[in-house]
């Protein structure tokens, strides 16, 4: 679809302070008040990113109230599960408590529901056979807020229940021992936004302080800046915002993952094709890694990427890693087919002309619809819903916009659903297939009601006008203070206008390559353009064009070199 640029304009008073207040180049502190880090405590703080500035965890409801359990359990030989979730976060969530609870000598195992067996989140089948094997607390992560009935029957069974998630609550809590979540509304915890995997992260920071009072444990207890590796993994991957708590996990998770050199990211890393861990950014997590952990989740079984994390041989791992590889590709089949059917369907029944899509088949695989709607957003700019339906029950993934927080949208149709959950921009349901046509009806008429025309404008939002000549090593080096970047730390977005093609190549139909001159400036730039061959008019050799890109350094067989990523381009008037 075709993007909106806008050009941000920043207060050049604030500008001006923080570049000659923090010492930084303009540029930077122009990116920095864009983002709304607009006075010198924000802007340091931001930059800084320490380990000291987490909030104190202490601070998360019920997260001592779970410690003492937890603590007491273990003491007593209590058999604890943790029952995770079959995505990124909820693989890294499940193995950060496991190794932890492991190390303490606790009886302890992890249960990752099946995609298509179990459904999302607690049913009581499984949990009726914890009971029987012995289990007696279930410690759940990423999962459970919303399993109102599972809880009250897994209470029945004798079994404790403890919470650990991030999705929103809904009206009603569960009957748990204890809920760890920073969406309740009497957590008095800052920030809010923290993935699964995060908030498993800051209970453990509460549960190693309570043993350690307790002193029950002899041993060496480990030092939790070890698994922040498998914090900015999970983060990532749940696309969730990258500022505050979550950048601080971040930046040093990835600096964690380089020095723990954990087999299976090791091997991980090398079937996407890197050749060490040193080579991995929030980008390279998001679109290589986290799609093959995803994978075993989507299509087999999530246990996988759990069996594969805690490898202690490279060899061992890297078996499994060439198998989560093998099992992408065949995710990556399945999407590209799904999604040709799904825009038929739209383009058929003109689909597009409504306020949001709710598409449904009994021919998709739940695994990989949720992709196919993020891949549906990007071409339509429009809230989706995908379902698959089987045996009269759909399971749909939802994917939503800027502006609509479609968890909101779904509250209000919770009449039409027997289960979902999810945050502003994804979220996940289960529907009787008797109910579709009328949720699909409901569901374009609210977010019609919620919307503007102008909310379906996608919007490229650019930072500052950064002619090429003006572009340096040093301004480049610069800009790497603001990562790592991903959710709502985006690249930062420059504007370079009259640029003359000198070279275009198109690979794989749908990515440019280019090699440009800017006026006033000797030098060329190598540029690339990923998808931007897409239906669209491509220029030709001497043609001048207007480019929005971010500079990258890229290294490549032991080559250091400045390339163009370019996100979207216009021929210039």
């Amino acid at each position: 679809m075709k993007k909106e640029w806008v050009l941000l304009d920043a207060d050049p008073a604030k500008v001006n302070t923080i570049t000659k207040t923090l010492g930084i180049s303009e540029p930077v502190a122009n990116i920095l008040v864009n983002r709304g880090l607009d006075d010198l405590e924000s802007a340091s703080l931001f930059l800084q990113a320490k380990l000291k500035n987490l909030p104190d965890p202490s601070l998360i409801k019920d997260a001592q109230k779970a410690s003492k359990i937890i603590v007491e359990a273990i003491k007593k030989g209590r058999h604890i599960v943790i029952y995770g979730d079959y995505d990124v976060d909820g693989i890294t969530s499940t193995v950060l408590v496991y190794k932890f609870l492991s190390v303490l000598g606790a009886s302890v195992r992890c249960y990752i529901p099946h995609r298509i067996e179990d459904g999302y989140g607690l049913n009581t089948y499984t949990l009726e056979e914890i009971a029987t094997d012995g289990g007696e607390v279930v410690l759940t992560v990423d999962c459970g807020i919303t399993s109102v009935e599972e809880v009250r029957y897994a209470r029945n069974l004798g079994l404790d229940i403890i919470i650990v998630d991030h999705h929103h609550i809904g009206e009603t809590l569960p009957d748990a021992v204890a809920i760890i979540n920073t969406h309740a509304e009497d957590c008095p915890y800052p920030f809010k936004e923290m993935a699964a995997v995060g908030v498993a992260f800051s209970f453990l920071m509460v549960l190693k302080k309570a043993v350690e009072e307790d002193g029950f444990f002899t041993g060496t207890l480990p030092n939790l800046k070890e698994y922040m590796d498998l914090v900015a993994l999970g983060t990532v991957a749940d696309m969730v915002p990258l500022v505050g708590t979550n950048r601080i996990f971040v930046k040093h998770g990835l600096q964690q993952m380089q020095a723990n050199n954990r087999p299976g990211l090791l091997a991980l890393a090398h079937v996407c094709g890197l050749k060490s861990l040193d080579e991995v950014t929030p980008a390279i997590i998001s679109y290589k890694m986290a799609p093959r952990l995803n994978a075993a989740g989507r299509i087999g079984n999530a246990i996988k990427g759990v069996d594969l994390l805690l490898a202690q041989s490279y060899d061992v791992a890297m078996k499994m890693a060439e198998d989560l590889n093998l099992t992408n590709e065949y995710r990556q089949k399945l999407e590209a087919e799904i999604f040709e059917q799904a825009i038929r369907l739209v383009e058929e029944k003109r689909l597009h002309e409504k306020n949001a899509l709710v598409l449904y088949s009994h021919n998709w695989h739940p695994g990989v619809i949720g992709i196919v709607a993020s891949r549906l957003v990007e071409r339509y700019y429009k809230p989706t819903i995908m379902i698959s339906v089987e045996g009269g029950v759909g399971r749909g993934s939802a994917r939503s916009i800027q502006k609509l927080h479609i968890y909101h949208v779904l509250e209000q149709l919770n009449g039409l659903l027997v289960q979902y959950g999810g945050h502003k921009f994804a979220a996940g349901l289960t529907i009787n297939e008797a109910n579709i046509p009328e949720f699909a009806r409901r569901f374009d008429e609210i977010v019609g009601g919620t919307l503007t025309p102008e909310d379906y404008h996608n919007v490229l939002e650019i930072d500052a006008q950064l002619e090429l000549a003006k572009l340096t090593p040093e301004l480049v080096v610069a800009l790497s203070s603001l990562e790592p970047f991903g959710m709502n730390n985006w690249e930062p977005n420059f504007l370079a206008t009259r640029l003359v093609v000198k070279k275009q190549n198109i690979v794989n139909r749908a990515h440019l390559h280019w090699r440009f001159q800017a006026e006033d400036c000797p030098l060329q730039f190598n540029a690339i353009g990923f998808g931007l061959a897409n239906e669209r008019q491509v220029p030709s050799i001497g043609d001048r064009i207007d480019i929005v890109y971010f500079p990258r350094i890229n290294v490549f067989n032991g080559s250091v070199s400045l390339r163009l990523y370019v996100k979207d381009f216009r021929f210039s008037s």
